[in-house]
């Protein structure tokens, strides 16, 4: 309560919450330990509102984040249904290896029906360290500043903003750190310059994220659908609403594959014209992006469904506003 109170924290991380609640690890063993859990957090939203709790407790237990009576009232959970799914999708080195479906899966998760209940992130302390590393170096241990890595650790990073929950990022993503952590070696402030493109696109993803030009609301609304899903391509489309309409509606284009799409048939939740808002293989987000051709699409509704034609780059990510509705 002292850093909160006293040191007007905005916030606290629980470490290692299932080592409070049971022996060794798993399980509900230890009423006590919920107790403990519940009595401080309550305390904590009674009287001082505002302030966040998280627990990192990563085994997915919606009674983490549950506020009633058996819950530990934290706020949030780090979401390993959400990291471990999504870094495999974009590390993995053939095309063949990513799961389009466990993607999606990672995307839709919620807790308590509170897409604010969850922490979502590609990398923290315990990814990048013990054995592992940051995004980049997974991606091409040889060359982690070059292509794949820049463009699969970019679609990690809109995987993260556009997908519900509470975005993480850890120290250095946003200018395309690599190798592993270690808290003795300091960050290399340069690289914001080198890779000012990586900067700019967080920057950018942000803004979105924030609603910043007033056509995004609904990337930091609740709702969340999978309006398309195709394994053989690759390729995921997913629709943000908080109430739905324009300036609300969002549709996330993703393709996980190295092959370009050219006028791909995808599912969109609502006929009309959609803004494109971000394209992630736009040249100023790196200086080797292909600055690929995708433009605003038309959504019509026909025998088969509400659709568009939409072309995207290679491990890309396209970001669409409902900027006109068909009536």
């Amino acid at each position: 309560m002292m850093w909160l109170r006293d040191f007007h924290v905005d916030g606290l991380r629980w470490d290692m919450t299932p080592y409070i609640r049971s022996v060794d690890a798993s399980g509900r063993d230890i009423p006590e330990g919920w107790d403990l859990m519940r009595w401080v957090n309550t305390s904590v939203r009674e009287e001082l509102p505002g302030r966040i709790l998280i627990a990192e407790d990563m085994h997915q237990d919606p009674a983490i984040s549950d506020a009633g009576e058996g819950g530990a009232a934290f706020h949030a959970q780090w979401d390993s249904a959400f990291v471990h799914p999504v870094r495999e999708a974009v590390i993995a080195p053939d095309d063949a290896w990513r799961s389009v479906g466990a993607v999606a899966d990672a995307i839709t998760r919620v807790y308590n029906d509170d897409a604010f209940q969850r922490v979502v992130y590609t990398e923290s302390h315990d990814e990048v360290a013990n054995g592992r590393s940051r995004v980049p170096h997974e991606v091409h241990e040889d060359d982690p500043t070059g292509w794949h890595s820049q463009k699969r650790s970019a679609l990690g990073a809109a995987l993260v903003m556009t997908s519900p929950g509470i975005p993480m990022i850890f120290q250095g993503q946003e200018f395309l750190t690599g190798g592993w952590f270690r808290d003795d070696v300091p960050l290399d402030w340069d690289q914001r310059e080198d890779f000012h493109g990586t900067v700019r696109l967080y920057r950018d993803l942000i803004r979105l994220r924030r609603n910043w030009h007033d056509t995004t609301r609904g990337l930091s609304g609740h709702e969340v659908a999978v309006t398309h899903l195709d394994e053989d391509a690759n390729l995921l489309a997913f629709h943000r609403w908080a109430e739905g309409g324009p300036g609300d509606s969002v549709v996330v284009v993703v393709n996980l594959d190295a092959e370009e799409r050219h006028e791909h048939r995808v599912e969109m939740p609502l006929a009309g014209r959609w803004t494109l808002e971000l394209n992630s293989d736009a040249r100023v987000y790196g200086d080797d992006f292909g600055d690929f051709a995708s433009h605003d699409v038309e959504a019509v509704t026909d025998e088969h469904g509400t659709a568009a034609s939409v072309s995207i780059a290679p491990y890309s990510v396209l970001v669409y506003s409902l900027a006109e509705p068909t009536d």
